[in-house]
């Protein structure tokens, strides 16, 4: 869920890329490094001739320059030129032109380009559904603006949705993986549908409905507007999709649809992928390093018959900023005695780090991955969870069923010391402020503390519902905590149960996973319960600006993020 002003329960994921530079020539390939790259521009594999063809380069934290203007021929098709450029993102926008001869003056579409094109492009409804998506937070109008690992982010995005060669979807989005177990496909193509109605001369008056419901004046800022809100008005635009895309008289089918197509109106427009490989199985907290490169630590290894029961434990997972797998792709990387990984990944300067089931912390190097720990700390310590930095490099684990906190100063994996903090019950997440304090969650009592970095000994409490679990520090200092239950005592919700023979509250268990059992057993006992938990706001004195937050929604809230926004992004357990 996203705390906004609405409530989105998709998921939208972006994928991490590197991108193709260049410079465009006007109708063939210059002297030196630049490349030919010819392309068609189309909606609904109708040509679109005379259409403005805008080549644009941008560049993180600057303004994007446009590089030349060309113009499609009868057949839609145009040429271009490129020279590769480290750091560069290219992208191509057409608007306007003629489709069988009518003007279509109201036909924006996009493509952005990445290191996959090679000699040909396609500019597409579909292309610009696909280029759009993982770059929406960067778009402004026909500006793609923000900082070089945004923009990385976004454009290397884009080959798994679409294939900006050949329009067509792209190699990710078509794997088992992703195209049997997602309505992405069929969201796309509803989408691009939506976008050809301003590419259809028939259709103008559905391209003024669309323009309305999103409060657009052209097909790429209605996509965006889509994209940055992917939960609003679904029920509208599906229903603008139903009625200009009827299903056949003699059919049942949906004749001038593209295939697949959503046989009902989806819970928002949000469009995920499922990258794998590397040892991804099961992961906890996902993190991103200064480059943008993505780390998780791996509860099981994939291809075992894990469980909560009985499991093979995983080791540490990266995938680059194109979304490829950059670990091994059973174990991850290990190579330090890991087995298994919960909620802790941090990332330190230098380091990337995960606490481990079997009570240990490993630390690898930022720049390849390689095997640098297990780390050294000065006492005995139980399984781990959740690891944070602080502003002065301090590392930051917590102790999940020894109750205690762990320190490495400056973030030297040789110098652990495991630090005893009272009223710690099963600590869970931690969280550092601009105080240098430290914020951690219990996940078997109803406090929250928080640490003064500097001097450990001196902490402070504040009493939450039972049971926390994520939790995340604003811009302003606030804290977003998630609550597994409804209040400090852990009462229980009408209709709920516990399952036979547990208590309530429930006693801290010795291991992480006899934990997630009890859970599956809860979950069991109460087939029927649809929400459970909430969000508390708490300020940076320690008062509890509100509580509740998102409780008709949330069901046993866990992981908690903040955006650049300043939105609250939280997963549910279930």
């Amino acid at each position: 869920m996203v705390l906004t002003n609405a409530l989105n329960r998709g998921l939208l994921i972006a994928g991490l890329g590197i991108s193709l530079a260049g410079f465009a020539g006007d109708q063939a390939a210059q002297a030196g490094d630049h490349k030919p790259l010819r392309g068609q521009v189309s909606v609904m594999g109708q040509p679109v001739a005379n259409a403005s063809i805008t080549h644009w380069t941008t560049q993180g934290g600057t303004q994007p320059k446009r590089v030349n203007v060309v113009r499609s021929r009868s057949d839609g098709r145009f040429d271009l030129a490129v020279k590769p450029s480290a750091g560069t993102v290219h992208y191509l926008i057409a608007s306007g032109g003629t489709v069988n001869n009518a003007k279509v003056d109201r036909l924006t579409m996009l493509t952005v380009l990445d290191e996959t094109v090679n000699g040909t492009v396609a500019i597409s409804e579909r292309t610009t559904v696909g280029s759009v998506w993982p770059n929406a937070q960067q778009l402004i109008g026909d500006q793609l603006i923000g900082s070089k690992n945004a923009l990385a982010i976004g454009s290397g995005h884009v080959k798994h949705l679409i294939n900006p060669s050949t329009g067509e979807f792209g190699e990710t989005l078509l794997n088992g993986f992703n195209l049997l177990n997602s309505e992405t496909a069929a969201r796309i193509n509803v989408l691009s549908n939506l976008l050809a109605l301003c590419g259809d001369p028939q259709k103008q008056q559905a391209c003024t409905q669309l323009f309305s419901i999103t409060e657009a004046t052209n097909t790429l800022d209605a996509m965006t507007s889509i994209s940055k809100l992917p939960w609003k008005n679904t029920d509208k635009l599906y229903r603008l999709f139903d009625k200009n895309y009827p299903v056949g008289q003699n059919s049942d089918r949906r004749t001038t649809a593209s295939l697949p197509y959503l046989l009902f109106q989806p819970e928002s427009f949000s469009l995920s992928i499922r990258l794998q490989g590397g040892g991804a199985f099961a992961l906890g907290k996902l993190i991103f390093d200064h480059k943008g490169h993505l780390w998780s630590g791996a509860n099981w290894i994939p291809g075992s018959q894990s469980g909560v029961v009985n499991s093979i434990g995983g080791g540490m997972t990266h995938f680059d900023q194109t979304g490829t797998a950059q670990s091994p792709a059973i174990t991850g990387y290990n190579g330090q005695g890991l087995d298994g990984v919960g909620w802790g990944t941090g990332i330190s300067e230098n380091y990337a780090w995960v606490g481990t089931f079997n009570n240990k912390v490993g630390v690898f190097d930022l720049k390849d991955g390689a095997a640098l720990g297990p780390a050294t700390i000065d006492k005995e310590v139980g399984q781990l969870q959740g690891i944070a930095t602080s502003k002065n490099g301090d590392v930051w684990i917590a102790d999940n069923t020894g109750n205690y906190m762990i320190q490495f100063p400056g973030g030297d994996f040789r110098k652990g010391e495991r630090i005893s903090i009272e009223g710690l019950q099963a600590p869970f997440g931690v969280a550092t402020d601009d105080q240098n304090r430290i914020w951690v969650s219990s996940s078997f009592n109803n406090k929250l503390t928080v640490i003064q970095g500097d001097s450990p000994d001196q902490h402070k409490t504040v009493t939450v519902a039972l049971g926390a679990r994520g939790l995340a520090i604003d811009s302003k200092g606030n804290a977003w905590i998630s609550q597994q239950s409804n209040s400090p005592t852990g009462a229980l919700p009408a209709g709920a149960v516990m399952p036979p023979g547990t208590p309530n509250p429930p006693q801290q268990p010795k291991t992480i996973m006899q934990e997630f059992e009890a859970g599956a057993a809860f979950a069991a006992a109460n087939p029927n319960l649809q929400t459970l938990g909430n969000l508390a706001l708490i300020s940076p004195d320690l008062e509890i600006i509100k509580n509740g937050v998102a409780g008709e929604v949330a069901f046993v809230p866990w992981g908690v993020t903040i955006d650049g926004n300043d939105n609250v992004w939280v997963g549910n357990l279930y």
